[in-house]
């Protein structure tokens, strides 16, 4: 066993134990039910933010079900999609499918390249490996150059790491935050192991959107790697935005949830969003320990 395989089998263990630790948690309630959602009711939104006639709508059904012999089985995923995310879906995207960890990595670092402007990045496991090494080196030159890099690792996922790979991040300039600390006795009113962030997503400049189920981890570097075959996807289009509203979700929860914890003086900043998407999640992480 590689020293790194054996580094996320310890991670696997450890979060067991930390689980069985602070005891079993509920089944999450899911909504809507997929029986309820009206395959009738689904809309298409341009990538100029009109939406389409029901009988636009209805064509595009028609035509993205082709010959298929349950044509309403679409048309009723895609309502439960439009009914989770809250939001008619996108026309004009241009999808990329990433196979495994290469494909992942070399259409995260190309999109981290190319930015002008800013980085959220956000990830359960972050190795100081020499995967880790390569996006931290990639990120800390952006961040040189002028563009502001925002990066958040799970404590849990990212365990392993140690401090001072994350130490030259912070020093070089970007904003990290560990997610939800695992040592209980830093958490401000109760401790919660199952609250994690299991999120893999890179947001650049709003514009380029990479997400799906691939950590930074040399394990993920070999293609599957024994692990089973993870996949991400590489976006570009109207749909980026919906990415970006995505990244600011913190700021959001933190006003729903947090806000009289942090004074209602400063509600009305992080709903307009002044507060950055850093500084949201540390606040919505303190709230929620």
């Amino acid at each position: 066993m590689t020293a790194t395989r054996l580094r996320l089998a310890l991670h696997a263990l450890a979060a067991l134990a930390l689980a069985w630790v602070a005891g079993c948690s509920s089944l999450p309630v899911i909504t809507p039910d997929m029986a309820r959602v009206d395959p009738g009711g689904v809309q298409f939104q341009t990538a100029s933010g009109r939406i389409v006639s029901p009988e636009r709508s209805r064509e595009i059904l028609a035509s993205l079900s082709g010959g298929d012999e349950h044509p309403d089985s679409l048309a009723r995923h895609l309502a439960l999609e439009q009914e989770v995310s809250g939001s008619p879906l996108s026309l004009g995207n241009h999808v990329v499918l990433l196979e495994n960890g290469p494909n992942t990595y070399t259409a995260m670092l190309s999109a981290i390249a190319s930015a002008r402007d800013h980085i959220n990045m956000e990830t359960y496991i972050l190795e100081g490996d020499e995967a880790g090494q390569r996006f931290a080196d990639a990120l800390i030159e952006k961040q040189r150059q002028g563009v502001q890099v925002n990066l958040i690792y799970d404590s849990v996922g990212s365990l392993g790491t140690p401090k001072a790979f994350f130490q030259r991040l912070k020093e070089a300039g970007i904003q990290v935050l560990e997610f939800n600390p695992v040592n209980p006795l830093a958490a401000k009113a109760g401790w919660d192991v199952n609250q994690r962030d299991h999120r893999k997503l890179l947001v650049v400049d709003g514009r380029i959107a990479v997400l799906g189920g691939i950590n930074i981890s040399s394990v993920y570097s070999g293609g599957s790697a024994g692990l089973g075959r993870d996949d991400s996807n590489a976006i570009r289009g109207s749909s980026t935005g919906e990415f970006f509203e995505h990244a600011a979700e913190p700021r959001r929860e933190l006003v729903e949830r947090c806000g009289r914890r942090f004074g209602e003086e400063s509600r009305p900043d992080f709903a307009r969003g002044h507060a950055t998407h850093i500084e949201a999640r540390q606040h919505l992480s303190d709230c929620l320990n």
